[in-house]
């Protein structure tokens, strides 16, 4: 079979990093063909301020050799740049007449500095800083001159100012806002980032705006529309950069700011995709490197044919590189409206910490001076944590602890470019002998993009090696509180009959008296799940069908009406807009799985609301609990989706009151035309000619589709295969462990055991309807029989 012809321009980060998922995904599906416009390969843009700086050189700035071209069969073709597209007929045109033709195209032509065109412009000394060849002008450059200005306070200013600096130049860096990077940081911490640049030796000229460049041939002076002069002999541009959209708008594809993608990065022309700073998604456009790999992800899974879920939309984080300085901005710092902001300053540690909350979660913060806990911070953030007041002032108390990391989860990201965590880095540092940050980067990538990570990476090899060190990765401990395992714990609360979390913390010897973060709600899912009659932490009320809701931290209730198989009614969301107007509910979400949250409702408007939607409620946090899914019509297909729908909502009816260790999808194909377009979901069922198909395990880091588990040949079958196995996950999963990680410690073929025998089958069916039967009402301790979790059957 021919391979398929994908054209790629652009040799940067992002394009080569589609081309590298691509490889991972089907090596043998593409006959690949790259074009760059430099003449350099692949190499690390980010760490050009690291060049200009001193800690880096242009050398080691290449990511991918020519071996590495050959070894894949991938023709790249550099200093050579893409004129024209011809949709028509599928062709691309070189500067040097070559003609390319492709079956997929991915444009990945970056983003272009901003230079003002002013009077004087075009004198020598006056540079962009953009790529290598940049890097070198500059250089170059400084050798002649004495004074230097760099136009733009952002990040890249910034760091080509220090850079400047390091090269024994007088640098003043010109800014046109009243403080230095004015989207990632407030006043105050401008103030105290500039108060330390202006230590090092950078001079600053804020709300300045250039009218003019002059001299004779080099540039000798800037003239400010206010009439200040400024003499220079080097001007560096850094004032913002623009999409590189041309290409695309000339050859008919839709364009605004930047090429118009879809959630799967493809143009209005299905064929071509987009990635990276060239590419506008859902009016946003990114110039950092973890959303452009975030989409490369997407990508590449689309493009081969992949079940991918749709990309969302990244978190935006910045982190200044300048030796001497520890700045790091997240998330929406400036948001208007339900938000609550927390700061804590330090004025003799030179250290400021900002915190917003949008209902009680994590919306954006920033760091000056202390970055320990921004990973923890960023962790948070992404799984949308909500957070009491007591948890906040916790939070924004600065770590004092000798190895902050420590506390850190191990599913934890430490570096965000390439989804490294930290247990992967414990993994590999152990099975590898492992001692230094670089040895680190050559075998899992943290560290290997941005460089940003690298102080954290450097900080967990030094508490590995320490004598604090004593966490392990399988079974490893519950949390930083106790030397116990997960199962540990679980075995001496059914010994010794431990009936309560203040129990637990004193019989087993807890460090902390109060537990943490981690072990309380893990020590509230494993008594409700190993004790009768244990109510759990009151999160959960319950009086009928019709009339519950989810307490949060905060006081307020979140109210769920059930929906099933993802559809929801006219008649219920006409009653949810009558709620909300009537007694101003402050939010209502609408998660990816289609279920909608009520949230943020004051107590004694319970009721009422519950009279108004009169609807089946689910009293089960939406982190913890069940979501079946039916997948849409397609278009043309006229099969009937009863069997499908029926199916769906008798699952969802038997899991709708089960507390799980982490939130379970499970996504049913409508018909046999969806089998092969279904989103990815933890467990998928698809129709098999008279049989279904089950999936497992389809949303686990980089494996978007889930491996065969079971082929049903009844719709009874698959529904028991289905119930037993929600069960069997609900017994024997670690608290947030998800069901890939779940299925992949259990193993395959385990599993298959577990579901194929009818007697452990009917046994898990039988626990599985006790216990939802038993969350609807209190039970008497004499009602209910132990159920020993943790173990394998």
């Amino acid at each position: 079979m021919a391979k398929e012809k994908l054209v790629v321009i652009g040799n940067g980060m992002a394009g080569v990093r589609c081309v590298e998922e691509i490889i991972q995904h089907d090596p043998d599906r593409f006959s690949i063909s790259i074009f760059g416009s430099e003449k350099y390969l692949n190499y690390n843009r980010i760490l050009l301020s690291s060049v200009l700086q001193g800690n880096s050189s242009i050398e080691h700035l290449t990511i991918r050799q020519s071996d590495w071209y050959a070894r894949n069969h991938i023709n790249v073709f550099t200093n050579e740049t893409v004129m024209d597209i011809d949709i028509a007929r599928n062709t691309i045109h070189t500067n040097k007449n070559r003609i390319v033709p492709f079956d997929k195209l991915i444009i990945a032509t970056g983003s272009t500095p901003i230079v003002p065109s002013l009077p004087g412009g075009s004198k020598e000394g006056i540079l962009k800083f953009r790529t290598i060849e940049d890097c070198r002008q500059i250089m170059n450059a400084s050798e002649k001159g004495r004074t230097a200005a760099v136009i733009g306070g952002g990040l890249l200013g910034l760091e080509a100012a220090q850079g400047l600096i390091q090269l024994g130049m007088d640098v003043h860096v010109v800014h046109n806002a009243e403080r230095i990077m004015n989207k990632q940081l407030d006043d105050k911490a401008a103030k105290l980032l500039q108060n330390l640049l202006e230590a090092q030796g950078m001079n600053f000229l804020l709300k300045r705006e250039t009218g003019r460049f002059e001299g004779k041939e080099r540039v000798e002076k800037l003239i400010f529309t206010d009439g200040l002069e400024l003499e220079a002999d080097l001007v560096i541009i850094a004032a913002g950069v623009t999409p590189n959209s041309k290409l695309a708008k000339s050859c008919g594809l839709k364009t605004n700011r930047g090429i118009l993608v879809n959630d799967f990065m493809q143009t209005s022309n299905s064929a071509i995709y987009a990635v990276g700073e060239c590419a506008e998604h859902r009016g946003k456009i990114y110039g950092l490197v973890k959303p452009l790999y975030d989409q490369c992800k997407i990508l590449a899974a689309h493009i081969c044919g992949k079940d991918v879920p749709p990309y969302q939309g990244s978190i935006i984080s910045s982190k200044l590189k300048i030796s001497g300085t520890n700045v790091f901005s997240a998330g929406n710092l400036f948001e208007k409206g339900f938000t609550q902001t927390m700061t804590l300053y330090d004025e003799d540690e030179k250290t400021y910490k900002k915190i917003v909350y949008k209902h009680n979660k994590i919306a954006g913060f920033l760091l000056v001076g202390d970055l320990n806990s921004h990973v923890r911070l960023m962790d948070m953030m992404a799984r949308k944590k909500k957070f009491s007041d007591e948890e906040k002032l916790f939070l924004l108390n600065s770590s004092r602890e000798e190895y902050p990391i420590s506390s850190m989860a191990y599913t934890g990201i430490v570096c965000s470019c390439n989804s490294v965590t930290k247990k992967a880095i414990i993994e590999a540092v152990s099975a590898n002998g492992l001692e230094t940050a670089e040895e680190v980067k050559n075998c899992t990538k943290a560290s290997g993009t941005c460089g940003g990570c690298k102080p954290l990476v450097e900080e967990l090899l030094s508490y590995i090696k320490s004598d604090e060190f004593h966490d392990g990765i399988e079974p490893g401990t519950l949390c930083s509180c106790t030397n116990l395992s997960e199962e540990e714990v679980i075995e001496e609360i059914q010994l010794r009959g431990l009936i309560n979390v203040t129990e637990v913390f004193a019989v087993l010897g807890w460090r902390n008296q109060n537990g943490c973060r981690v072990c309380v709600p893990a020590l509230h899912y494993i008594l409700r799940m190993a004790v009768p009659g244990y109510e759990g932490d009151g999160q959960s009320i319950f009086y009928k069908d019709t009339h519950n809701a989810v307490k949060e931290e905060d006081g307020t209730f979140t109210i769920i009406p059930q929906i099933y198989g993802g559809e929801v009614s006219g008649g219920l969301l006409k009653k949810i807009g009558e709620a909300a107007e009537q007694y101003s509910i402050p939010e209502i979400a609408l998660s990816h799985d289609g279920r909608i949250l009520l949230k943020g409702i004051m107590q004694e408007n319970l009721t009422a609301i519950w009279d108004i939607l009169n609807t089946k409620l689910i009293p089960i946090p939406f982190d913890n609990a069940v979501s079946v899914l039916l997948q849409a019509d397609f278009k043309g297909c006229g099969c009937t989706r009863d069997s499908s729908r029926n199916m769906a909502e008798r699952l969802q009816g038997k899991s709708e009151y089960l507390l799980l260790p982490n939130r379970l999808e499970i996504g049913i194909a409508a018909c046999v035309h969806g089998k092969n377009s279904m989103a990815v979901h933890d467990i998928e069922v698809k129709v098999q000619g008279q049989g279904w198909e089950i999936y497992i395990g389809g949303t686990g880091g980089s494996q978007l589709r889930g491996e065969l588990l079971a082929i049903a040949s009844t719709e009874e079958e698959t529904e028991e295969m289905l119930c037993s196995l929600v069960q069997y996950f609900r017994e024997s999963a670690r608290y947030q462990e998800t069901l890939k990680e779940w299925a992949d410690r259990m193993g395959i073929i385990h599993l298959r055991e577990v579901v194929f025998d009818l007697d452990l089958r009917n046994i898990l069916l039988r626990r599985l309807e006790k216990d939802s039967a038993g969350s609807r009402r209190r039970l008497p301790v004499t009602e209910r029989e132990p159920v020993y979790i943790n173990r394998r059957i």
